[in-house]
This record gives structure tokens, C-alpha cells and sequence, in this order.
């Protein structure tokens, strides 16, 4: 996937750094997975159309901002508790 794709994404390997968490630990939580499928069928995007990676000096992970919130709330329990009350 291009860089460009960077400006309309949000950059996960930063988040989970910032949280002491890892990524292998978000792509093997039971709801990641069926969450992105049906994202991805209601977006009318395949299912890489969520993330890109990118190698080199921005080695990161980067999500889609409809999957972003999905991420934060399995990030900080805090958020998805204060998602739930507003």
C-alpha cells in the first residue's frame, strides 16, 4: 500500500506502544476479526482496506478511522466505558 494512505488513517503501532500493549495481542482478541468482516461488508471495502502496513523508516500499523474506535475501546477500558455513557 502507498504512504499515502497514511493521511487517512490512524496509526496503531503508535496507540498500542502509548498503552504498554502489543498488536499480535488486538489481530487474536475473538472479536477482532468477525468485527472487521462485517465492517468491511457494511463499508462495501475488503477486509484489507482496514489497515496498512508500511516497512521501512514508518514500520507502523495504520486503521481505518471506522475500525480506530473498535481499537481504542479494546486499548484503554476506561474509553469503552466512557463510550457506553455518552
Amino acid at each position: 500500500m502507498a504512504t499515502s494512505c497514511v493521511s487517512k488513517l490512524d496509526n496503531m503501532t503508535k496507540a498500542v506502544k502509548a498503552y504498554g500493549k502489543q498488536m499480535v495481542n488486538f489481530w487474536h482478541a475473538k472479536d477482532t476479526r468477525p468485527y472487521m468482516a462485517e465492517l468491511a461488508s457494511s463499508l462495501k471495502i475488503n477486509e484489507e482496506g482496514h489497515t496498512c502496513s508500511l516497512a521501512g523508516s514508518h514500520r507502523d500499523t495504520w486503521a481505518h478511522p471506522k475500525l480506530a474506535v473498535f481499537f481504542a475501546r479494546w486499548l484503554d477500558v476506561k474509553f469503552a466505558v466512557w463510550l457506553c455513557c455518552v
